[in-house]
């Protein structure tokens, strides 16, 4: 399957930022819907990534960290950030570009809420792209999607990787079987519990029945995300009762299952939005 990308026309423009001349446009993206497995996107020196599924789900792991984000969520990508995508299911993902020089997403790896207005703002941007923000039209849609995404708080969706090779091995099998239990995980890991506790510890600030609640709990997100009942949810990732899953998971996301998975922010009242180096501010009521 060959991916659907954007097509760019290159011109010579006044940049509506720093009033040099680019050839270039300061805003781009890439639409691809996925079979399951790995998500190979576009990268480019100079960009930062907003990348979110239209529908679906996807997990996103660098060498200390892994996150599940479902379909009303996205992650902030820095320039520069070696990361792997992938997909259990088909999905639409979808990513924008945006030049790094702007600052629109800050400097660190975040998964947000998409609230109804951020999310309508951010379809509507990946339709429209390329942008050159020398149109008005162009810069008002770009510096009220970083207004949103600037209030939208960080989405507890990230798991912290230990980096030691038996707790990189025990961690593996907890996400490849996420409802096996501890016993049979650690037989034959290597390595006593107490020093695999130890290590945990240690190297994601967690304890190791801490570290396993987590990654269930965004194992279910995944599975809910593709439409599974709770029920049948909790069972998978080894829950002997809905309810007791449904207390991992409101304790892990302070939210119970439906109403996390239905979660859409309000929309929020008048606000003053500027970019970095605008000297224009757009207010909406």
């Amino acid at each position: 399957m060959r991916p659907r990308q954007t097509t760019y026309t290159q011109t010579n423009h006044v940049d509506f930022w720093t009033g040099q001349t680019r050839g270039r446009p300061r805003v781009r993206s890439y639409s691809i819907t996925h079979p399951p497995g790995r998500v190979a996107l576009p990268t480019e020196r100079g960009w930062d990534q907003l990348v979110f599924s239209h529908s679906g789900h996807f997990t996103a792991h660098t060498w200390s960290q892994a996150w599940t984000i479902p379909a009303h969520r996205a992650l902030c990508v820095p320039d520069g950030t070696r990361l792997k995508i992938e997909t259990s299911r088909r999905s639409a993902i979808r990513c924008l570009y945006i030049d790094a020089q702007l600052g629109v997403l800050g400097s660190g790896l975040r998964v947000v809420g998409l609230g109804a207005l951020a999310r309508e703002l951010l379809t509507h941007a990946v339709d429209a792209a390329p942008m050159n923000l020398s149109s008005p039209a162009d810069a008002a849609l770009i510096t009220l999607l970083a207004e949103q995404l600037a209030n939208e708080p960080d989405a507890p969706l990230r798991l912290p990787l230990p980096v030691d090779p038996v707790a990189q091995a025990v961690a593996s099998a907890v996400m490849r079987s996420p409802a096996s239990g501890l016993d049979s995980v650690l037989e034959g890991a290597g390595a006593s519990r107490r020093t695999i506790e130890r290590r945990f510890r240690s190297e994601t600030g967690m304890s190791l029945g801490q570290w396993r609640r987590r990654a269930r709990v965004l194992a279910a997100v995944a599975m809910l995300a593709a439409g599974d009942s709770v029920t049948r949810v909790a069972l998978e990732v080894g829950y002997a009762t809905p309810s007791s899953f449904v207390a991992a998971f409101r304790s892990e996301l302070h939210a119970p299952p439906r109403a996390f998975m239905h979660d859409r922010a309000p929309t929020i009242g008048p606000i003053t939005a500027r970019l970095p180096g605008d000297r224009t501010r757009l207010t909406r009521s």
